[in-house]
């Protein structure tokens, strides 16, 4: 019995490895700095030796490190330190060089003196992350708008650099098609807008500031708009002369306040003065109220038509 039970006391002593002895109190500047010394020459001593040979060398310096966790400063402030990547490298027996190289770049550091900051020197650094790069720039725009130009231009970035490396998603293609079909829409749109505003503008307004009272002043003042290119508002007064000229003939009774089609009804005893307006009343319609171009071919065909109520 006593044999077993010292075989199950050696097997559990194989199998304890005491954790790295931890200092009950942070350790002090001095004291990690002198470990940082330790350690590099520890390393620069297995340096010398090969590869399959470093490892008692690495190990006993990679445990020096691992007992610290934090710095006490000489001000009293106690900092964590995390040298986890260090320690790595300190045992991996094929990068001693480069792990010597990272220890001596953190002893010189260490070495230097603390330097006493100023209230002015933080009144100037946080001047300096105030401002960008380390801020964003503030900007007029909505946030809305500022989230739609961001979605626009990491949509173009992925778009251009997915072309340039030969990439091109059918998704891309749909989404090209439609922006390139709404652009379309919209400068249609704004076209016949300013179009029809910039006539609006040009005219003279003292043909539209009073309602004319005979078919020949109509007349004119229809040659003198379409002279100009307005042919919406010579559309207009042609169809005014129309409803003069039925109301001397004694087809219908004009009064500003009927509407076309309440014309209409008027003439409907007289077929040939129906026949005769319901076109103009139609093209007027379209013209005035439709916004629709009228074509200088259009507009003499128009006139034409008016010219033959005349001879009813």
């Amino acid at each position: 019995m006593k044999k077993y039970l010292g075989l199950l006391a050696l097997a559990l002593i194989c199998l304890w490895h005491p954790a790295p002895a931890r200092a009950d109190t942070p350790t002090t500047l001095d004291e990690y700095r002198a470990a940082v010394a330790q350690t590099f020459d520890l390393v620069t001593r297995a340096a010398a030796q090969e590869p399959g040979e470093r490892a008692a060398l690495l190990n006993q310096a990679a445990s020096i490190l691992e007992a610290i966790d934090a710095v006490t400063l000489p001000s009293g402030a106690e900092i964590p330190v995390n040298n986890r990547a260090l320690i790595a490298l300190i045992r991996d027996a094929e990068k001693t060089q480069a792990a010597q190289t990272r220890l001596a770049a953190l002893r010189d550091a260490l070495a230097q003196p603390l330097a006493p900051i100023a209230a002015a020197d933080l009144t100037l650094l946080e001047n300096i992350l105030n401002h960008p790069p380390f801020v964003a720039e503030s900007s007029a725009l909505p946030s809305w708008l500022q989230d739609i130009l961001f979605l626009i231009e990491r949509y173009l970035d992925r778009l251009f650099n997915q072309t340039a490396r030969g990439i091109f998603d059918t998704r891309d293609l749909i989404v090209l098609f439609g922006i390139g079909l709404v652009v379309a829409v919209l400068f249609y749109f704004l076209r016949g807008l300013r179009r029809n505003f910039v006539k609006a503008e040009a005219l003279p307004s003292l043909p539209q500031a009073r309602e004319v009272r005979t078919p020949n002043e109509a007349l004119s003042n229809a040659q003198q708009f379409a002279n100009q290119g307005d042919y919406r508002n010579a559309v207009r007064q042609l169809y005014l002369a129309t409803l003069l000229l039925l109301d001397q003939r004694g087809k219908i009774k004009y009064d500003p306040t009927l509407t076309n089609r309440e014309y209409l009804r008027q003439t409907s005893n007289d077929p040939r003065a129906t026949a005769a307006l319901a076109p103009i009343v139609e093209t007027f319609d379209r013209a005035w109220y439709g916004f629709e171009n009228i074509t200088p071919a259009e507009f003499d065909a128009y006139r034409a038509r008016v010219e033959q109520v005349k001879e009813l």
